[in-house]
């Protein structure tokens, strides 16, 4: 299917619609590592068809052995673009296979001379206004972190297979109140923006809610936020029908349609008066947004028709949807004539057992089937398994059998025809009238859709920001300063998630300078000594600065930063046929071919999976590599085990590069080997 958009919208892009099948992973791994990449500019590759044997066979022969394999050139592929995203390599698969299929059709074999649908160079981007961060750096850094739940062996289709296990998101995903919150929360820690004055919003609604004499009113906002829904899905259910939700009584009524938005429209006008009492809240623009479009007197009106119209307590009992009484006289007078029929029945049911022997009588009863009517109950006989008595046998007394149970029979006979025209099936034309009135107010409730649904997304917003600003409060987080300058200053920063696990943390100061002055600093020190955890927690308050959240530190600038670049855990499969070393290499490639000026790079010892010398020089010549760059120099923390690149004097001091090592007391008194070494963590 093709879509032509400048019938739409002016432009002139097509839209075209393509099989699942095209997106697949594999197939678009296989399609990706048929191109073949130019030898002197590394993003430059050249799309081969089947046609083009001879062209393929030149540029096999000009580039050399050893690149014609498939792994060496996913190799090399995977220092362009993510390899591990199954998403963006299905995406580019399918986008190969449409310019394949288009030339097929276009061009003829050997068509040498035209280089219409070939693909020039491949770059992988980020979307507009966001910080580029991969899913193996989310995954080392612990920023996301799913685990799987210990109930995944479950075979019910509603199990959970994954929860958040310990990770930045982590210790705020919990403090948000609604799904809506929840969802935007995961969005802003996936998303980090770009966009200062994105940022600076966020920044400016948590040090609100921080305010001492805002407590209060945000413990009542946080409090409605619990009792909200996504009204997007209740409106859904409400257009489909739904009424009711999963469970029995109460709770089936509770987490229906109608309790929802009842609820939905009281709470939602808690939250804009507390949010209109807040101090130092004036100038957010999420107040005013909430103020103009959660409109008080549609919101009341909401909540009084449907309060007027929905017997909650009645529903529950009924295990349906109940109308009120009072709202329609037709349905009113019905259900006074079918409350009434018990006595009605009573009566009737004395009067058939007069006629009936005495040693009968007592298991007649007279009940309502509803689309069958009145009928006439009689008990088995134990013994015979038949019915001793069924009616006097006289044409106008005679006994019609309608159906059997396991221990009774069900007759019909004049007086129960004379009750089905009487009161007929009472108890389905109510229901009827009522699924016509809930109908109608549903009708009356989508008049509002727009509203509902703008008022719930804010909502969304509110909760998602009282989470940071309530992670900020609980984890001791403090405000950044975001600039435009290319520059990280932190005082006084903190692992987020290591601080949780240890009795006291020792905070650390860091400043760097993108492209000018020190753009790169190289620190040593033993094992455990904890120059691992520093340099990620740079990277953490780099990160958590971008998503608008409070940061670990006493104090941090921290200048607008493109991309977070790391080479620190090696990630091992047996669906990857590669070596430890190998993998190191494809992050380090990334990374270099990726980095900016603007750019953060983590390097955490870098070569130890090779021979000591060759990985102290991969790790010199990397560094040299970035502060060759000059104004392009990106920021570069790196933590290495190799002494000899200081000893021996490998990286030579220049005023681009810093050197620095952990703090170690050492005791050679003590009387033990572990009392010798003290770790000052500094």
């Amino acid at each position: 299917m093709k879509v032509l958009l400048a019938d739409i919208f002016n432009t002139s892009y097509i839209v075209e619609v393509r099989p699942s099948a095209e997106f697949g992973y594999e197939a678009g791994k296989i399609k990706l590592a048929s191109i073949r990449l130019c030898r002197d500019v590394a993003p430059r590759v050249a799309l081969i068809t089947p046609g083009d044997s001879e062209f393929y066979l030149e540029y096999t022969e000009s580039n050399g052995p050893g690149r014609t394999g498939r792994q060496g050139k996913l190799l090399q592929l995977s220092g362009l673009i993510d390899l591990e995203s199954r998403l963006t390599v299905g995406c580019a698969g399918a986008v190969l296979t449409y310019l394949q299929r288009k030339k097929a059709v276009m061009y003829l074999p050997g068509d040498t001379e035209n280089l219409a649908f070939q693909v020039f160079f491949i770059e992988m981007f980020s979307l507009s206004g966001t910080m580029y961060v991969d899913a193996e750096t989310l995954n080392v850094l612990q920023i996301m972190h799913s685990q799987t739940h210990p109930q995944s062996h479950s075979q019910e289709p509603s199990a959970t297979v994954s929860k958040e296990g310990l990770s930045v998101y982590g210790l705020f995903h919990h403090l948000a109140r609604t799904p809506q919150g929840k969802y935007l929360l995961r969005q802003y820690f996936l998303r980090p923006s770009l966009d200062i004055g994105i940022i600076d919003e966020r920044l400016d609604a948590t040090a609100a809610f921080l305010r001492p004499d805002n407590g209060g009113l945000m413990e009542s906002i946080t409090k409605s936020l619990g009792q909200i829904k996504n009204i997007r899905t209740v409106l859904i259910h409400l257009r489909k029908g739904i009424s009711n939700g999963m469970g029995k009584g109460f709770s089936g009524i509770k987490s229906g349609v109608w309790f929802s938005l009842r609820s939905f429209a009281f709470h939602a006008l808690q939250i804009v008066d507390a949010i209109s009492e807040m101090t130092g809240a004036e100038n957010l623009p999420l107040r005013g947004k909430l103020i103009e479009h959660l409109d008080s007197r549609e919101l009341a009106n909401i909540g009084r028709i449907v309060s007027d119209t929905i017997d909650f307590t009645s529903s529950a009992e009924m295990h349906r949807t109940v109308v009120k009484p009072g709202v329609d006289e037709e349905l009113d007078n019905m259900k006074r004539t079918y409350d009434g029929s018990e006595d009605l029945l009573s009566k009737t049911s004395q009067s058939i057992a007069e006629n009936v022997p005495r040693q009968y009588s007592l298991d007649l009863n007279v009940i309502f089937f509803p689309q069958i009517g009145f009928l006439i109950s009689m008990k088995r006989d134990p013994g015979t398994g038949g019915v001793n008595y069924e009616g006097p046998g006289t044409d106008n007394g005679k006994w019609d059998r309608i159906f059997s149970t396991g221990d009774r029979v069900y007759y019909k006979d004049f007086r129960m025809r004379e009750l089905d025209g009487t009161l007929g099936d009472m108890y389905a034309m109510i229901c009827d009238k009522e699924i016509e009135i809930i109908y109608h107010l549903g009708q009356e409730i989508l008049q509002y859709e727009a509203m509902l649904t703008k008022a719930s997304d804010l909502c969304g917003e509110l909760d998602s920001f009282l989470a940071l600003a309530r992670g900020a409060a609980m984890y001791k987080l403090s405000r950044p300063q975001m600039t435009e300058e290319n520059v990280i200053r932190i005082k006084g920063g903190r692992h987020p998630l290591q601080e949780l696990t240890v009795p006291s943390y020792v905070a650390n100061d860091t400043f760097i300078i993108g492209g000018e002055g020190t753009s790169g600093r190289c620190s040593g020190g033993p094992n455990y000594s904890g120059k691992s955890v520093h340099i990620k927690q740079v990277a953490l308050v780099v990160y958590m600065a971008h998503v608008g959240c409070f940061v670990p530190a006493d104090a941090a600038i921290i200048g607008l930063t493109d991309k977070i670049l790391t080479r620190i855990a090696t990630k091992e499969t047996i669906t990857r046929v590669q070596s430890a070393f190998t993998i190191d290499l494809q992050q380090v490639y990334k990374a270099v071919h990726l980095a900016t000026r603007r750019s953060l790079v983590i390097i955490d010892e870098f070569g130890k999976g090779t021979d000591s010398n060759d990985g102290a020089g991969l790790a010199c010549g990397l560094f040299e590599h970035f502060l060759s760059l000059d104004v392009e120099r990106p920021k570069v923390l790196g933590a290495t085990h190799f002494h000899e690149i200081f000893e021996n004097g490998f990286l030579l001091p220049r005023p681009h590069l810093a050197f620095g090592h952990m703090e170690v007391r050492i005791d050679m008194e003590a009387e033990t080997a572990e009392d010798q070494v003290t770790y000052l963590y500094k």
